[in-house]
């Protein structure tokens, strides 16, 4: 194996520009790279049945990611979760990829499910990286994610009742608290409070229309349906990843939440956040791809989920610089402070 590739010099490399190393402590309990190198070799050795032979790449948030050759040449992806993650979640993803890999959607074959990796539980897929990066404005792109999104839905229909599968992060509200509780460690909301007050009030407003308009059918969708997690071969989409953003959720609020973040992507040099023409025409796409248009009752819905939507990423980019008052152009931020109140203003304002 090449020095450079070994999975301790690998993980080691990740480690030392990791901001913060909760996620490792998590899942290994240390932050040791060799530490962690020997757990992921013998998980691979006793559930793969191969050892590894080189390591192709590391990355940890909310999870750790491995991605590897295995000895037999097969290429994998090690995708390992801390205790906290509910494993029936985790059984019900494979479920639903894997039933979408075999009905040819383009997302990564599953081959292990949930299974003990450390404190945690790891699972494993076939590692598909070809393809390229793209840009979400271009209006071609934006099309194939929204017709894409609705393969989804349809593809999954009859698996709604499969156990394990709960809802997205916009329903699952604590009583008397605005946010829930941030996806990554990163985010300390309470700390920001100050200087984040003009997002909280949109947010409040955003929640308090989702919570009341809340029309839609329950359907199986991805909650970070954003480019950076796409690949494509000729403009066609090659592979989509993260399937642990699987959620049992309306399918407005599923569409709404995709389109104030379909372009988000750190792959390339692009505005993160759509204008608002863009985020319409997202879900006019959807509406052709879904052969019906939306209700007036389930427009308002998509509307407040990306409002809301699009304040949570907001107050996760406040959390840098929480004073600031001027923001990056193509920012959640700038984007919710040029039509956020829009989103949530009368309705014949926004159709």
């Amino acid at each position: 194996m090449n020095d450079k590739l070994e999975p301790n010099n690998v993980i080691a490399a990740h480690l030392v520009e990791s901001d913060s190393l909760f996620v490792e402590l998590a899942i290994f309990n240390t932050v040791d790279p060799a530490q962690i190198a020997r757990a992921v070799e013998a998980f691979c050795s006793t559930k793969l049945g191969s050892a590894i032979a080189e390591c192709l790449f590391y990355e940890s948030s909310q999870g750790s990611v491995i991605g590897l050759r295995l000895a037999d040449n097969r290429r994998v992806v090690v995708k390992a979760h801390p205790p906290s993650q509910s494993i029936e979640f985790l059984a019900a993803v494979y479920h639903v990829q894997s039933h979408l890999a075999n009905h040819g959607f383009p997302c990564p074959m599953p081959i292990i499910g949930p299974t003990p990796l450390a404190l945690g539980y790891a699972v494993v897929e076939e590692l598909v990286d070809d393809g390229v990066y793209a840009d979400a404005h271009e209006p071609s792109i934006r099309h194939t994610m929204a017709e894409t999104l609705f393969w989804l839905v349809d593809l999954t229909r009859n698996l709604r009742n499969l156990p394990g599968l709960r809802p997205g992060m916009l329903s699952r509200f604590l009583s008397g608290r605005l946010w829930p509780t941030p996806h990554s460690q990163i985010f300390d909301f309470e700390a920001t409070a100050q200087g984040s007050e003009w997002i909280d009030r949109i947010a409040s407003k955003a929640r308090q229309n989702l919570l009341s308009s809340g029309a839609g059918e329950v359907v199986i969708g991805h909650t970070d349906w954003s480019v950076k997690h796409f690949r494509f071969v000729d403009g066609i989409v090659r592979v989509i990843y993260d399937w642990d953003s699987l959620a049992l959720e309306k399918e407005s609020v599923i569409v709404g939440d995709a389109a104030r973040g379909f372009p988000m992507t750190w792959h390339l040099d692009v505005p993160v956040a759509p204008p608002l023409d863009e985020l319409w025409a997202f879900v006019e796409e959807y509406e052709a791809a879904r052969g019906a248009a939306f209700t007036t009752a389930e427009r308002a819905t998509i509307a407040a989920a990306a409002a809301y939507a699009l304040a949570y990423s907001a107050r996760c980019e406040n959390c840098f610089n929480p004073a600031a008052t001027d923001y990056p152009i193509g920012s959640f931020r700038e984007a919710l402070s040029h039509y956020g109140e829009a989103l949530l203003a009368p309705r014949r304002q926004w159709f």
